[in-house]
């Protein structure tokens, strides 16, 4: 075999490294998922998701789940993608399970004064309530009309559609919605900040969702081991 041959076929071994050789060995991965539009979106489906998460190959991952919910493997209201995809992934591929969420009394407290608030906006301003659900459904056809590639879940159109969403509930239904969206995102990226904190020089997968992933792209911002995901998942996910 000529050298120059030798070195066309090295270069095309090089070329056609798997995934998880791109990855960095202690980055930080903030996956943001689409939740219940995985089943209704091949740009972006159950199994790219699990496609991204052979890519990573996390030594730890942080969700968002409650304590119990991990321990447990339970199934997760409102978001499919764990018992479809991420706890048979984990089965398969144990790993430390961080959980970002709250539990027991925290997790009442919280979810119970946010579930009064919308009981209340429902009966006080049905209007305003029909037209955010309204909302709501038109963002996501118009999200899914945008998506191509999982990378597009995390880039700016979607970003400023879901702030925009967002910008309309508080318009509508008054500041405190938007004070305890931002007081729960803050719960969950203070999480995320320690368990990075705690696992230096790891591989850590924190999966979010699209609805909240400026929240930890702002909270973990100066993060040394934060990979910009838009690029990265281009680059990786086929």
């Amino acid at each position: 075999m000529s050298l120059r041959l030798l070195l066309a076929l090295t270069l095309c071994a090089g070329f056609a490294a798997p995934a998880h050789a791109r990855t960095r060995a202690d980055g930080v991965y903030v996956v943001a998922a689409v939740q219940r539009l995985h089943a209704t979106e091949p740009a972006y489906s159950y199994d790219h998701l699990r496609r991204i998460l052979d890519a990573v190959m996390p030594d730890v991952v942080v969700l968002e789940v409650r304590p119990e919910e991990a321990a447990e493997r339970k199934d997760t209201p409102g978001r499919p993608e764990y018992p479809n995809v991420v706890w048979p992934w984990l089965a398969d591929h144990p790993a430390p399970v961080i959980s970002m969420e709250p539990g027991g009394k925290t997790f009442a407290e919280m979810t119970g004064a946010a579930g009064a608030r919308f009981e209340a906006f429902g009966k006080e301003k049905p209007a305003a309530a029909a037209y955010m659900a309204s909302l709501r459904k038109s963002l996501s056809a118009a999200l899914q009309a945008h998506w191509n590639h999982p990378a597009d879940a995390h880039d700016r159109v979607t970003a400023d559609l879901v702030r925009a969403e967002a910008l309309a509930q508080a318009e509508l239904g008054g500041k405190a919605f938007e004070t305890s969206q931002a007081e729960w995102d803050g719960f969950m990226v203070e999480r995320t900040r320690e368990a990075i904190a705690a696992h230096p020089g790891k591989r850590i997968l924190v999966l979010a969702s699209y609805r909240n992933l400026a929240a930890f792209r702002e909270g973990l911002k100066g993060e040394a081991r934060l990979v910009d995901m838009e690029p990265w998942l281009r680059e990786t996910v086929r």
